[in-house]
């Protein structure tokens, strides 16, 4: 079975070509998906169910979104990390709260439970800990970190990164991909939606499947081989 399924999906949705779209990602894939800021939010939303559709099916863990009952849906949703091309705001009262949120709404696993793994990815991203307080206190690196330990926290099947940001912090970047293959180690699939730049061509790089999307669709992948 595989994480993410796209099988010739059209979108209601003018920041995505109307040309059908194909993705198949296994455990343990990691997917690049090269595109513009416009588009990679829209991309992921239609990965989470959240983009009407005109055609075709988009399943994640085998179950389609428009097949699946709301409150099954938002469960399923529970099995998603998402990093967004915006991270956490400045005027976001309660960082930890923040990061907590969707794992608390989305599953039964106990706060306590959660504090304590989101503080020890908050140290694999460079933070002392889980962070407490209003985001103005925290600087933008710092921001973007936090938002990371979100999209890792609780173990999702399905990583979706929207990292055009991390180029620029090359911290970040190599605890996005250290703890990112610990997770495709456990079963998990990521997708990195990328702005095109010359951090793409960083040798550090090394997905599984690379597509080019653009005004014409999806490019066809092309495998790559991982180092060992």
């Amino acid at each position: 079975m595989n994480v993410l399924s796209i099988e010739g999906a059209r979108a209601e949705d003018d920041r995505l070509s109307d040309a059908p779209m194909d993705v198949a990602l296994a455990e343990g894939d990691f997917a690049l998906i090269e595109t513009g800021a416009r588009r990679g939010g829209a991309f992921a939303d239609l990965c989470l169910g959240l983009v009407p559709l005109t055609a075709g099916r988009v399943r994640v863990l085998g179950r389609g979104w428009t097949t699946t009952p709301p409150a099954q849906a938002d469960a399923l949703r529970g099995h998603v990390g998402r990093l967004f091309a915006m991270p956490i705001r400045a005027e976001t009262p309660d960082v930890a709260r923040r990061i907590l949120l969707a794992r608390l709404h989305h599953t039964r696993v106990p706060e306590p439970v959660l504090r304590a793994e989101a503080a020890a990815l908050a140290i694999r991203f460079g933070l002392p800990g889980l962070p407490a307080g209003p985001a103005r206190l925290l600087s933008d690196a710092d921001l973007l970190r936090a938002a990371c330990v979100r999209a890792f926290l609780g173990g999702p099947r399905l990583v979706i990164l929207e990292l055009p940001l991390a180029v620029q912090e090359p911290e970040v970047l190599r605890a996005c991909l250290t703890v990112g293959a610990e997770a495709r180690g456990l079963g998990a699939a990521v997708l990195w939606l990328a702005a095109s730049g010359a951090g793409l061509r960083d040798r550090s790089i090394t997905p599984t499947h690379r597509f080019r999307l653009t005004d014409s669709g999806l490019g066809a992948p092309r495998t790559v081989k991982v180092a060992a």
